[in-house]
């Protein structure tokens, strides 16, 4: 049996009717999810390893480049 690990992140949108933008800020905007993006195909037996590693990694980028860097991940199995 195989399993697909997917990821996502935050978005900023700018929700401007005029799409107004002054110095890198939007006048108004929301953050929204994308949608889930396939990451990687690995064995069953191998979820749980693969998850911690791209936590832990995911982890230290956010320490090192901050909050916009955060992903989720998750793993679904995938049936033939």
């Amino acid at each position: 049996m195989t399993h697909q690990i997917y990821f996502r992140h935050k978005v900023l949108i700018n929700t401007d009717p005029q799409r107004r933008c002054y110095d890198g800020h939007y006048f108004s905007s929301k953050v929204e999810r994308t949608a889930w993006a396939p990451l990687e195909i690995i064995a069953s037996d191998r979820v749980e390893i693969r998850l911690k590693f791209w936590r832990e990694l995911n982890d230290y980028v956010v320490k090192e480049r901050g909050q916009g860097a955060l992903r989720e991940f998750k793993a679904e199995e995938l049936y033939a």
